[in-house]
């Protein structure tokens, strides 16, 4: 099969390799449908190995090369055996991409997406940059009947959202600002104007405003000063230092400042002036599947043409690097929120 994987920095590769193997066991086998390009994807490829293993992965036992990408849909080719569910050939499936040990006290508390050890597909297995996959069945969830199946790539960045706003779970009607237009900050934005709260987004580009302000979302430009007090809930969704410095503050006091984004280096953090403020930090990592991306799904169907807005290029799995990695980390990455891969022609 044809797929694209990592071999180094600035080393990724399409090429042939390996069909995916037959499900063993609990596993099943996935024609991949569209697999969206991630800011984890483009680190790696521009700074990497930052994620991906260079020796065995504790969990996976994998290392690099590696196939990337792990916001997938698809439909489903092949079941193995003892698959709970009643999955079958031909149904359309989203994926939680996490592969957690399993057997750590936080795994058998259930909150699994805090393992220390956790893998998931597209860096510490293979991933969805690829014609086939094959996963561990509780990975898989059946999107709703009649879901565009690009739309349905988006259930990963959704339940990331999802799993924030239920950890923020916000009282009615609050004034919210979400700091950073991309995928992550956009679809917690949907979700929580969708849940009855005043929304405005802000970034540093007129173009990365263009989506949220067609979605009539509020905007404003993240580069100028927010008024003192201008949102009760805050969220960072940049993982920069500027970002978390513009949403702390933005917030009132009393008010809640989410974190969402993952910086790469430490940030700095006025500790004094957060406590004066009586800001609450609420951080958020990853998602579940029952919890998060099952509802986040749901959200999908239920909102379907806003959710689309945030696809902003469709492109062929030999083309991933030149019109995608290339591009997000050109001058043209400020016009885009979400780039999907297919293996098949874009449509």
């Amino acid at each position: 099969m044809r797929a694209v994987r990592w071999h180094g920095r600035r080393d990724v590769r399409f090429e042939t390799v390996a069909d995916a193997p037959p499900p063993g066991p609990r596993q099943v086998r996935l024609a991949v449908d569209w697999c969206g390009l991630c800011g984890t994807d483009l680190l790696e490829y521009q700074a990497g190995p930052i994620e991906i293993p260079t020796g065995e992965h504790p969990v996976t036992g994998r290392t690099a090369p590696v196939i990337l990408g792990h916001e997938v849909s698809g439909r489903i080719t092949d079941v193995g055996e003892d698959v709970a569910g009643g999955l079958a050939p031909g149904e359309l499936v989203a994926l939680n991409a996490l592969i957690p040990c399993g057997d750590c006290a936080i795994c058998r508390s259930g909150a699994y997406h805090r393992c220390p050890d956790f893998g998931h597909i597209g860096m510490s297995a293979d991933g969805g940059l690829a014609e086939l996959l094959t996963v561990p069945a509780q990975m898989v969830v059946r999107a709703p009947a009649g879901l565009d199946p690009a739309v349905a790539a988006l259930a990963e960045p959704f339940a990331v959202a999802w799993h924030l706003v239920r950890r923020l779970e916000p009282p009615p009607d609050r004034r919210v600002l979400i700091v950073g237009a991309g995928s992550i900050g956009l679809a917690t934005a949907l979700i929580l104007r969708a849940e009855g709260h005043r929304v405005t987004v802000a970034d540093v580009g007129d173009e990365r405003l263009a989506v949220p302000a067609a979605l009539e979302l509020g905007t404003r430009r993240a580069d100028l000063d927010p008024p003192a007090g201008f949102a009760d809930l805050t969220v960072d969704a940049t993982g920069t230092g500027p970002g978390f410095a513009l949403a702390c503050a933005a917030t009132r006091p009393g008010g809640t400042v989410g974190l969402a984004g993952l910086p790469g280096a430490p940030v700095p953090f006025d500790v004094a002036d957060a406590a004066k403020r009586e800001l609450t930090l609420v951080g958020s990592m990853s998602h579940r599947t029952t919890a998060d991306l099952r509802p986040a799904l749901a959200f999908l169907a239920r909102h379907t043409d806003q959710a689309a807005a945030l696809i902003t290029g469709r492109v062929r799995l030999a083309d991933t690097v030149p019109l995608g990695l290339d591009v997000l980390a050109g001058a043209e990455r400020g016009r885009h929120i979400k780039i999907l891969v297919t293996p098949g022609g874009t449509r």
